[in-house]
């Protein structure tokens, strides 16, 4: 299969690329739905809300789990929230998606279901890590051989992978059971190649910033509810709505910042046991 290779330029003369990544909106088809007590049309809205504030983005990255009910009307309200914007905008799967629909609802809309994307000097490789029924992780062989073939075919080119779930433990025992089985094998890819300065993903409902060798490794906050860190049960945490914001300077330069929404509006059920 040929996968399309999109270009994004900087907007600005000093190169880098502003990225802002989003996750785990689970948004369902009737807007007023809610979800462990937070609605979460509300919540992304009020995430872009922020986003308009945040100057010379070049482009948004959703690292999956966009639906909660698998209908492609939630996909169509994703689209709707993030269309003001005006950026070029990305999306990969997670395990409360259905991709194939997901592509098929996407496929109307400005929202790329994107694979790699050159971006000033960078390239941003997103993956499937989903498999089907199963809220854990797993790269198959074809997703790992297609990441080596790339990663061959750009020694020089900074890199930049994005991908749902975790491939490193979060010390959350609940959560940790759901990770990238073969987060490992992953991650001994990747150090074998010295462009790769990043990986971003979704998932965990939290944020997270550690290096391993000398890669990156982020999670992001999610738009709609947050896991309590380091929790061995499930437990929601009170921390307001989030997104986070990357600049992918030229010489490969990584800078972030997690940015959640001001304010104390969204308030999860205290008494969720799960979902």
């Amino acid at each position: 299969m040929t996968i399309r290779v999109d270009s994004i330029a900087p907007k600005h003369q000093d190169g880098v690329i502003r990225l802002a990544q989003i996750s785990d909106p689970h948004l369902f088809a009737n807007k007023h739905t809610g979800f462990l007590g937070i609605n979460p049309w509300r919540s992304l809205s009020a995430v872009v809300d922020q986003l308009h504030q945040a100057e010379g983005l070049d482009m948004l990255l959703a690292t999956g789990d966009i639906s909660q009910d698998h209908s492609a009307t939630a996909y169509l309200h994703f689209a709707e929230a993030v269309g003001p914007l005006g950026l070029p905008t990305y999306a990969l799967p997670g395990n409360h998606d259905a991709p194939e629909l997901m592509i098929r609802a996407l496929s109307q809309t400005p929202v790329k279901y994107g694979r790699r994307v050159l971006a000033g000097n960078w390239q941003i490789l997103m993956l499937d890590s989903t498999v089907l029924g199963l809220p854990a992780g797993h790269l198959a062989l074809d997703e790992l051989r297609w990441l080596h073939a790339v990663l061959e075919s750009a020694p020089l080119c900074p890199t930049l992978v994005a991908l749902h779930h975790h491939p490193k433990p979060t010390e959350c025992a609940w959560l940790d059971q759901h990770g990238l089985d073969n987060g490992a094998e992953f991650l001994s890819l990747l150090c074998r190649y010295p462009q790769v300065k990043g990986v971003i993903w979704g998932h965990v409902h939290q944020s997270m910033d550690m290096m391993h060798e000398h890669i990156r490794l982020l999670a992001v906050p999610s738009t709609s509810i947050q896991f309590l860190p380091k929790n061995d049960g499930f437990a929601l945490d009170r921390a307001q709505p989030g997104y986070r914001l990357l600049n992918l300077h030229p010489d490969g330069t990584l800078e972030t910042q997690v940015k959640r929404v001001p304010g104390a509006d969204f308030q999860p059920d205290p008494s969720a046991t799960g979902y």
